[in-house]
């Protein structure tokens, strides 16, 4: 009886022999160190496959060409002003691949603090400026890779997808698709970085905004790996003590983390990871010379209350516990329907407001529906209002009410998630009305969805995904609606 290894022994003897590998005339350092098989390109493919192009050098004492690090914002540290960019045209960036020009770096970190720093400020200007000196440095890997991200993330959520910002430089491509191309880049380096573990707080953070990149791309189970991904790391990050602004940061990250965390898991009927406990970060000790963290505090106050007792409920687990979950509701609807209430408008810009009153009303429904699947609400006079069966219609009509008072640029800026909390309450009214006998209210709820329509045309991915669902929900649920005059866009 024959063996596999005699049996390729025998059919080797037989075999032509092999072609013989192609030489090249000098190997670069890193190949020629190893003993490994080198190509004539630079960087040669065996390093790009590792991700240490840096390292592919010709001959010992050459070094890649330095990243330009000379550039600003108006309100961060003096050595960050856009205006100051020289326009370094994208097909002859330096040769370390992901790092984008460094005027879309500057556009896109200014982007950044005007746009999204007020609901997640997990990046500062002077760690902004420290992250561009080190992604120019031989161990800048995971530098590099923020940068990336977060220029990806500005371009793919905050722009206009249709626009061409950078074609002075050289780039012919949309917001968009040029968002898209660098995505890619981000997630090439991440791939790389992922051979070794070094959980850093730049890792942790270009893992976050990964995230929110698959989010606005609606690759919603990447972004669910990407997000538990950021916990996880979070959990084993190393900061030194003595760092004040990385310790800073990485709290703040715990805290935007859960609140992400917990959103997604309710949107998708997801497990949680992150709890509060007493050994974690305060976010009320933190000091409030920084007003965007009022913002933040508020939204942790929206999602603090959300503990994994409620996910099981939420998510029906199969728990002994289930009975005792059913109490704390009430206590849930008071923490969450007043978590606003200590924060004055003066305080909060208006991208902050529109973010918080809409996951706020959001909440409240979602608090709805879990008792209307436990059969906890009622139909009898002197009720309270969210016990009641016509409760989203009431949320709907406060809903449209804030809406219209603010700007649809300060919600479109939150992207595809805040799209999708409006679309549960125009589902969760459209069930309602269904079964309601017809009143003034429900004439009411009828304009308020007409207007729900209109606006979720208007915000992301409401072309491609949320106006033909929020469509088919109200065929199948109230079919004459749809023929009605009055309710077309």
């Amino acid at each position: 009886m024959s063996s596999p290894l005699k049996d390729a022994a025998i059919s080797g003897a037989h075999a032509p022999p092999r072609q013989k590998r192609a030489q090249v005339s000098k190997a670069c350092q890193r190949c020629k160190k190893l003993q490994k098989g080198c190509s004539e390109s630079r960087p040669c493919q065996r390093c790009i496959r590792v991700g240490l192009e840096e390292q592919c050098v010709q001959n010992a004492g050459q070094s890649q060409q330095p990243v330009d690090t000379n550039w600003s914002y108006p309100q961060l540290p003096a050595s960050l002003s856009p205006e100051t960019f020289h326009a370094t045209p994208f097909a002859t960036v330096s040769p370390q691949p992901s790092l984008p020009p460094t005027s879309v770096i500057g556009y896109c970190f200014q982007r950044f603090f005007a746009k999204l720093y007020p609901t997640i400020p997990i990046l500062s200007p002077e760690y902004a400026e420290m992250l561009v000196v080190e992604a120019g440095s031989s161990h800048g890997d995971e530098a590099q890779c923020l940068i990336t991200a977060v220029c990806a993330v500005i371009l793919i959520q905050v722009e206009e997808s249709d626009q061409r910002l950078f074609e002075g430089d050289g780039i012919p491509h949309s917001n968009s698709d040029f968002g898209k191309l660098l995505f890619e880049e981000a997630m090439v380096a991440h791939h790389h970085l992922s051979s070794r573990f070094n959980p850093c707080l730049e890792r942790a953070l270009a893992t976050f905004f990964l995230y929110a990149g698959h989010a606005s791309l609606f690759h919603h189970s990447q972004a669910f790996y990407f997000l538990r991904d950021t916990a996880t790391l979070w959990q084993v990050l190393r900061v030194d003590e003595g760092d004040a602004l990385r310790r800073e940061l990485a709290d703040r990250l715990f805290w935007v983390t859960l609140v992400s965390e917990r959103s997604h898991g309710i949107r998708y009927r997801r497990p949680v990871t992150l709890q509060v406990t007493p050994s974690g970060p305060d976010i009320d000790a933190t000091a409030d010379t920084d007003t965007s963290l009022a913002g933040l505090r508020s939204l942790v106050a929206l999602f603090r209350p959300l503990d994994t007792a409620f996910f099981a409920l939420l998510n029906q687990e199969d728990t002994v516990f289930a009975p005792r979950l059913l109490s704390p509701l009430d206590a849930l609807q008071t923490a969450i329907g007043s978590a606003l209430e200590q924060q004055h408008d003066r305080v909060l810009c208006e991208t902050q407001l529109s973010n918080l009153t809409v996951t706020q009303l959001w909440l409240l429904v979602i608090l709805w529906q879990v008792r209307l699947r436990l059969g906890l609400l009622v139909e009898e006079t002197g009720m309270p209002c969210h016990l009641t069966f016509h409760y989203p219609v009431e949320v709907g009509g406060e809903l449209a009410g804030v809406i219209r008072a603010i700007s649809l640029d300060s919600i479109r800026v939150h992207g595809v998630g805040i799209n999708e909390k409006i679309f549960d309450v125009a589902c969760a009214m459209v069930d309602v009305l269904s079964r309601v006998p017809a009143t003034d209210k429900s004439g009411a709820g009828l304009e308020n969805i007409k207007y729900f329509r209109r606006l979720i045309h208007q915000l992301p991915g409401g072309v491609s995904t949320y106006d033909a669902l929020l469509d088919k929900h109200i065929s199948n649920v109230l079919p004459n609606v749809l023929g009605n005059p009055g309710l077309q866009r």
